[in-house]
């Protein structure tokens, strides 16, 4: 991984990945890193991989909590293989950036992906990955800048050099500009700007399949009938044990959110009328 805080070209890159637009974020089927940028998601990963991926569309089908959120990202992702180089992709998520980064180098692409701000966790994971980072605000810059305007000597700057600031290049165009201002000590940055890059657009979402149909394959059909009969009436809990078979659909309806226990009876959730106007055609694919 290369730090640098000033966007080179990305012509000279098969993938730049940037918060400015571009085409959809091109995603792997399955990130194992889910759990570690987001923990909250650590049920919904787990519920995922026994389907075989981590799409984030799958994560809602599977999330009682985050649904609206995941679903509304996922629009904005693709899977497969990503766009023809030079490609320039958008993140609506900086967790979701720097796990595409990651796997677009893993598979030998060159990859410049512009930030905010690098977190170490985010450092820890493009760590060893041929990635160059643009980072645009950094709060180790400025404490590190700061120590250099109280101390300018040459063994601060080799100290900086030495945690990698500023991918270790100190010349005239990246030293903070020192000077004072009345009694007071002070380094001037430059604002960042983003030299030679067009104005670009964020994507058009794309279709999703219906939640259902994602949590439950196969038993879409069925779960989607027993949750009809859950919208027509609350369940009372003591017919619970008569369902039968269903009695697996409806706990994994509970569990995934699409339904929920109030007092003595199943109710259908918001997430559970959204899933059922999919399936009628009310809410549509997406």
């Amino acid at each position: 991984m290369r730090v640098v805080f000033e966007l080179p070209p990305a012509s000279g890159f098969e993938c730049f990945i940037t918060w400015r637009g571009g085409s959809r974020l091109r995603l792997p089927s399955c990130a194992p890193e889910l759990p570690i940028l987001k923990p909250d998601l650590r049920f919904e990963v787990a519920a995922a991989l026994g389907s075989g991926d981590t799409r984030l569309e799958r994560l809602a089908a599977f999330s009682a909590r985050l649904w609206r959120e995941l679903y509304a990202l996922a629009r904005f992702v693709d899977y497969g293989d990503p766009p023809e180089p030079p490609a320039t992709m958008w993140y609506p998520d900086q967790d979701l950036a720097v796990i595409a980064a990651r796997h677009l180098a893993l598979e030998g692409r060159e990859v410049l992906l512009e930030v905010p701000e690098l977190s170490s966790l985010h450092a820890a994971l493009l760590a060893g990955c041929d990635v160059t980072v643009c980072v645009a605000v950094s709060s180790r810059a400025l404490e590190a800048a700061d120590a250099l305007a109280r101390q300018p000597r040459a063994s601060a700057r080799a100290a900086l050099r030495s945690i990698g600031l500023l991918g270790g290049a100190w010349d005239e165009e990246t030293l903070p500009r020192l000077g004072e201002e009345g009694d007071v000590e002070l380094a001037a940055f430059e604002a960042y700007t983003a030299r030679g890059q067009p104005q670009l657009k964020a994507p058009e979402p794309r279709e999703l399949d219906p939640l259902l149909d994602l949590a439950f394959g196969a038993d879409a059909d069925a779960a989607f009938a027993l949750l009809r009969d859950v919208a027509a009436g609350p369940l009372p809990l003591r017919s619970v044990p008569e369902l039968g078979q269903y009695a697996p659909l409806l706990r994994d309806l509970v569990a995934y959110g699409y339904a929920a226990v109030e007092r003595d009876a199943v109710r259908l959730t918001e997430k559970g009328l959204y899933a059922l106007l999919q399936k009628t055609g009310g809410a549509g694919r997406g």
